[in-house]
């Protein structure tokens, strides 16, 4: 099968590359041999070539074949080191085969520029090959080249609309605050007019070990991600769970696991339960149903229609206040995720319904009043009371509705709670209101219960088994 330009030129760019690495800094290059058993050399020295004062990608290969790819941190006698999606992941020289650098993304993106030529659907891939690596610029500017070829061309459409509001919040996120003329009660010392009100920029963000845990609950295992589990981490898989009739006994079965592939082991963590171990594994990707959100969600509509400063992005717009700064990073996106999962209405109802996801009041809010099974309410604005409210989709046709139905299917069910302590700047859930006088009760009237059928006495009533995957 004929392979995609981009995933050629790719291919031979990494072997060529290793190639010259082995030549160069005595790198272990995959050959009809065996590789020796030494740890991988360091890269050669940032002076040889002027490109190598940038921080480069590289591509580590693990004897136990799995292939993982980042930036390269440090790679010594003891440890290669890559950051991936802004984690670093160590690894020991010992379980490393190789690490091939790759040449700078500047000219990767050059020569896959001139790969693709004018197809629409392969520029489109190259697109998103930017996208990835957070170059939404020349992102955008290939879509358009696309499009100037096929002005129709629907997904180069929705990416070109999905990249101009990536591009929108960056700036916004990048841009410095205009600093406003404090008002009396602002600060202290204007007590008259009492206490600092909370700010947009005041919601609390979710710290690294947060995000990182959130990630392990939502990795989807049938995406192949890429992921670290450390040998400590099997260790005290087998010593805490020891027993469990999916752990291996035997010795040959317990040194195998090591060398399992690490989305296999984590599958065998979900399966046993050991929710004690989730800290320890590092998700290196964002898990599909997170990125839906983040560029299908967040980015689209969210943030740019519901989290403005004027409506649930400022903080007198009632409880439910988004987290806006650094929109793309990931402390904001699982941030609002968290907020989106655990906020409540003033009946009791949370925002999602996940079951039946387009009856969701995030998205009911967000239709015309007509048309809503939950009208949004008024938003006055200002003096003149003006109602600042506007619909965020047309109708429940709308693309954008679709696709935002189609990121509350794609998310991990059963929903996990996470235990995450989390304190919002405003409450979550309404207060109740004040209680009223009880209505007077009429004794109770027993009546016997109705006999059990003959051979079930004393037999609990059972439940039907669960076709649904096991909680995490």
């Amino acid at each position: 099968m004929r392979r995609h330009p981009i995933q050629a030129l790719a291919a031979r760019t990494a072997l060529a590359v290793g190639a010259l690495l082995a030549l160069r800094a005595g790198a272990a290059v995959a050959s009809d041999e065996p590789p020796p058993a030494q740890p991988p050399a360091a890269p050669a020295p940032a002076t040889e070539s002027p490109i190598e004062d940038e921080e480069r990608e590289a591509v580590v290969t693990l004897r136990s074949g799995q292939r993982i790819q980042g930036i390269l941190v440090k790679a010594d006698g003891q440890h290669v080191v890559i950051r991936v999606a802004g984690i670093e992941a160590p690894f020991a020289a010992a379980d490393v085969e190789r690490y091939e650098l790759l040449p700078p993304l500047m000219e990767r993106y050059r020569d896959l520029r001139k790969a693709v030529g004018d197809d629409p659907d392969q520029i489109l891939a190259l697109a998103q090959w930017l996208r990835e690596r957070e170059k939404y610029e020349l992102a955008l500017a290939e879509v358009e080249r696309a499009l100037s070829h096929n002005p129709e061309h629907g997904p180069c459409r929705r990416l070109k609309h999905e990249l101009e509001q990536q591009i929108l919040l960056k700036m916004r996120a990048i841009r410095p605050a205009t600093p406003k003329p404090e008002r009396e009660g602002d600060v202290p010392g204007g007590a008259e007019a009492g206490p600092r009100r909370p700010r947009a920029t005041d919601v609390p963000l979710l710290n690294a070990s947060q995000v990182a845990l959130m990630k392990v609950f939502e990795v989807d295992l049938a995406e192949k991600p890429r992921l670290v589990i450390p040998r400590e981490a099997i260790d005290r898989l087998l010593e805490k769970h020891a027993g469990h009739p999916l752990l291996p006994t035997t010795k040959e079965g317990r040194d195998a696991l090591y060398r399992k592939d690490p989305a296999f082991v984590l599958d065998l963590i979900f399966r046993v339960q050991a929710r004690e171990l989730y800290p320890q594994v590092q998700v290196l990707d964002m898990p599909g149903a997170v990125r839906k959100f983040r560029d299908g969600v967040q980015a689209t509509w969210l943030l740019n229609s519901c989290a403005t400063i004027t409506c649930h992005g400022g903080t007198d717009a009632g409880r439910f206040v988004l987290a806006t700064r650094r929109p793309n990073a990931d402390p904001t996106v699982y941030t609002n995720l968290l907020i989106l999962q655990r906020f409540r209405t003033a009946d009791g109802k949370p925002l999602i319904d996940w079951e039946h996801p387009e009856r969701s009041p995030l998205l009911q809010l967000g239709l015309p009043r007509k048309d809503a099974q939950i009208p949004h309410p008024p938003a006055p604005m200002g003096a003149s009371g003006r109602d600042a409210w506007k619909p965020v989709f047309r109708s429940t046709d709308d693309r954008v509705f679709e696709r935002s139905v189609d990121w509350i299917r794609s998310m991990y069910r059963p929903r996990p709670e996470y235990p995450i302590e989390y304190e919002p700047i405003k409450p979550f859930v309404a207060p109740p209101p004040p209680a009223a006088a009880p209505a007077p009760q009429s004794p109770p009237v027993s009546t016997p219960p109705d006999p059990a059928p003959a051979g079930q006495q004393g037999q609990p009533e059972q439940s039907p088994a669960s076709t649904e995957p096991p909680p995490r």
